[in-house]
């Protein structure tokens, strides 16, 4: 995928950006400003798949309950930090887990992502967009 290795923005269904919160949440955010760290990623390849790291360079990981949560990069990359990219075309993925389960948005979460669909609906299609700054 042509967004490997690059910095990148993820835009989720409901049109709003995946953003870092100081609790070490991953949540989203509908401002979207290049200038903010916190919605900024890049997607390095991994041996197994594709890790996804935050503008300091920690890691987003899969918690047992499924939620998306980051993970400091003094830690060695485990199958928790994982992700495979199944590509939906126009920039737009679904995003599957170690676990097996698709990264979902689902607003009555309190705006958290988790792991934990089984099929690919509206609500587990993500857009990345590549940014250059």
């Amino acid at each position: 995928m042509s967004f490997m290795g690059a910095r990148v923005v993820v835009k989720a269904s409901n049109g709003e950006y995946l953003c870092i919160k100081e609790s070490d949440a991953l949540l989203t955010s509908g401002m979207y400003d290049e200038t903010r760290n916190d919605i900024i990623f890049t997607v390095p390849a991994a041996l197994s798949g594709a890790y996804i790291q935050t503008h300091t360079r920690d890691l987003l990981s899969i918690a047992d309950d499924g939620l998306l949560r980051i993970k400091s990069n003094k830690e060695s990359i485990t199958n928790n930090e994982t992700f495979d990219f199944i590509c939906l075309g126009m920039n737009k993925v679904a995003i599957r887990a170690h676990n097996g389960k698709f990264v979902s948005y689902q607003k009555d979460n309190n705006r958290k992502l988790y792991a934990a669909s089984d099929t690919i609906g509206p609500n587990e299609v993500f857009e990345v967009i590549v940014i250059f700054r």
